[in-house]
């Protein structure tokens, strides 16, 4: 059933603390896409204009996780569906609508990909809900095509590249998406493919963590195509570089609320 995507509580002020916090710029996303070869396994190029902050809740202690382009999470960390904020001084983009990827390149392994890339998550309809220099979260309250999938790497395996892209979306993207989908199965999508048969055009923004299988896990608990079987019932920053290029964002969370602070940005 299609679940509404990163409906967000009201952000709370109170009873916060910098828990987690982020420095890199658009330069350093791209970088770290190139230095893990998500160019060109995912992507033929990217060169993004803005920053995808992504925020997971942990499921077991319920702090928050503020991704970093390569960071290592546990599939404890990133068990539910991430909260997603938008930095960038393009003030064309404040009244634009937006398509969230998330796809696994590495299914079942990163040695032997025969299952990649999984769709782990396809979500349209997404805008931008407070001041995009300040990390504007992204807010959907429409279905998600493919509702969130929660990693799951099979026992033995390398850490796989879990990477979130965000897409400006055509006016038509509802009407056509479908037509280039197969719903059955998460796995052996191609989201540049689908970017082109679309009209998505290229990324403005990604981000990207690894994870792997549990310490715990075995071959006949864990496995990539149990995970995309799986697929209709989941498991419920800075801004743009300038000369100097830096911007810092610190997002911290109390329970199940994410606490969006004090973003400086200077852009040319």
């Amino acid at each position: 059933m299609l679940i509404p995507l990163l409906t967000f509580a009201t952000i709370a002020i109170s009873c916060v603390s910098a828990q987690n916090s982020t420095n890199f710029t658009v330069a350093d996303v791209a970088q770290a896409f190139e230095t893990a070869k998500i160019v060109p396994d995912v992507l033929p190029s990217f060169n993004p204009t803005a920053i995808l902050n992504v925020v997971f809740t942990d499921n077991t202690t319920g702090t928050t996780v503020t991704v970093t382009p390569g960071a290592n999470l546990t599939r404890e960390q990133n068990a539910l569906r991430p909260q997603v904020f938008l930095t960038t001084n393009d003030s064309s983009l404040a009244h634009q609508t937006f398509v969230l990827a998330m796809v696994d390149p590495d299914a079942p392994t990163p040695q032997n990909p025969t299952e990649a890339q999984i769709r782990h998550l396809l979500a349209p309809g997404l805008q931008a809900n407070g001041s995009l220099p300040s990390a504007a979260a992204l807010v959907n309250n429409t279905p998600a095509i493919s509702d969130y999938l929660r990693p799951t790497p099979p026992a033995g395996s390398d850490p796989h590249r879990y990477t979130l892209l965000l897409f400006v979306q055509p006016s038509n993207f509802s009407s056509v998406a479908l037509n280039f989908l197969n719903t059955s199965t998460p796995a052996n999508f191609n989201i540049t493919l689908f970017a082109q048969e679309v009209g998505l055009g290229s990324p403005i923004a990604g981000n990207f963590f690894l994870t792997g299988p549990d310490a715990n896990a075995t071959n006949s608990t864990s496995t990539a195509s149990s995970a995309a079987s799986s697929s209709t019932n989941p498991s419920s920053s800075s801004a743009q570089s300038s000369g100097a290029g830096r911007a810092e964002l610190s997002l911290t969370g109390v329970g199940l609320a994410t606490v969006l602070l004090g973003i400086t940005m200077s852009l040319m």
